[in-house]
């Protein structure tokens, strides 16, 4: 199955658009296909089955089918506004700006592209408030909030003298919020909460299912928001967001556009057939989806991965894949929380044979990107083993872990 017809049509003209009319922007362009493979050159040519680049003095074209990603090279760097308050979207990303007034079920924002945009409670993940100038503290207080929310219950992270960190969260349903507080049910009683005093909202609704948007936009303003591109107009490109709301940004806004192509199957989609992880000092580790064992976010070289495995070593992750994919594309290495500790190798075993080794791969190494070819293959396993000082530190990761589809034949 190939990306969405509307979708394809839309980004050839934005490209277009940015190519023929936009000065602010460089014609370079980078695209990223499905398995990781990156392509920077001068756009010259457009079709319906592929995007051309001059590299190096000559055209090579790219089929639409391997597109993951296409980012905008920006001739200098882009100016970010204060993010008083940061929306985060049950269909992902991001959305700063402030609060304007309250409506019934949810707000009305003043954002860097829409000065009035209606944000249902019910479409939030959760919200943040000042977080740029939160302790560190807080900031871990508040992911552990998100990994442990549970459904049915809205929490508030709020500032207290009383707490020993110097914040307690408080199970219960926001009612109302505006732009200097908000009313807040817990306890059978509705309190008033000031702003000033909130570090941020956990949702109820943050739990439930959504399904990957078609398609992401991000702004330079570092904005990111998941829906469906729409059309072109006036310099100006319609994208239709995950809340059911039409917003225009001007193409020199745009830093990338990402597909979520339909060839990428994240192994966080897929239940294990098996996984076991036994470790020499503490055999309680877990194998955990989209976050390091530590159940913390997945960064690696400064980088976050929303998408992943995180293990100990030992560890084994078997999947079945009944020879419906063509490649496993991720990034491995230690999580930058235990760098530079922690030494293991990392292995890919395909049918019953080792098709990756990766050798030694120690905390003061980089996420090594890798690609390996599944074809036909029915069993893969997902293998980490200690390398050197036992297991002590062995944190690792198989960021951004993905399964690709071969190519529908026409």
């Amino acid at each position: 199955m190939h990306v969405q017809p509307r979708i394809i049509n839309a980004m050839l003209t934005l490209m277009m658009v940015c190519v023929l009319g936009a000065q602010a922007r460089a014609s370079q362009v980078t695209l990223t296909e499905v398995d990781g493979s990156a392509v920077v050159g001068e756009l010259i040519s457009l079709s319906t089955d592929a995007i051309t680049l001059q590299i190096d003095g000559e055209e090579h074209a790219t089929p639409l089918a391997d597109l993951a990603r296409v980012t905008f090279h920006r001739r200098l760097d882009s100016v970010r506004v204060p993010r008083p308050c940061l929306v985060y979207p049950k269909s992902g990303g991001q959305l700063s700006g402030s609060i304007l007034e309250s409506v019934p079920d949810g707000i009305i924002m003043k954002t860097t592209f829409a000065d009035q945009l209606r944000i249902p409670f019910t479409d939030m993940r959760a919200m943040t408030f000042q977080q740029e100038s939160w302790p560190v503290e807080i900031t871990s207080r508040y992911q552990d909030t998100i990994a442990n929310a549970q459904a049915g219950e809205d929490i508030l992270l709020a500032r207290s003298e009383k707490a020993a960190d110097g914040v307690s969260a408080i199970h219960g349903a926001l009612v109302e919020l505006n732009p200097t507080g908000g009313d807040f049910r817990f306890n059978d009683r509705t309190r008033r909460v000031k702003l000033e005093k909130i570090y941020a909202l956990v949702f109820a609704t943050s739990l439930e299912y959504q399904p990957l948007p078609p398609a992401s936009l991000q702004l330079d303003s570092g904005d990111v928001f998941g829906g469906s591109l729409d059309s072109i107009q006036d310099g100006r490109v319609t994208f239709t967001t995950g809340f059911n709301q039409t917003i225009a940004c001007p193409i020199d806004d745009i830093d990338s556009i990402t597909l979520n192509n339909d060839r990428i199957v994240y192994l966080d989609a897929l239940e294990p057939q098996s996984q076991t992880s036994t470790s020499v000092l503490y055999d309680g580790w877990s194998v955990r989806k989209n976050r390091n064992v530590f159940n913390q976010p997945m960064r690696m070289d400064g980088t976050t991965f929303d998408h992943g495995i995180g293990v100990h070593a030992n560890s084994e992750v078997q999947y079945r894949l009944a020879g419906a994919y063509q490649t496993f594309a991720a990034k491995v290495g230690l999580d930058d929380a235990v760098r530079p500790g922690g030494s293991v190798i990392f292995k890919i075993v395909v049918d019953g044979k080792v098709a990756f080794d990766s050798e030694p791969v120690t905390g003061a190494d980089r996420a090594l990107p890798i690609n390996v070819s599944v074809v036909g293959a029915e069993w893969m396993t997902l293998v980490v083993e200690p390398a050197e000082h036992a297991d002590i530190g062995d944190w690792a990761n198989w960021g951004a872990a993905r399964l690709i589809k071969p190519k529908t034949q026409s």
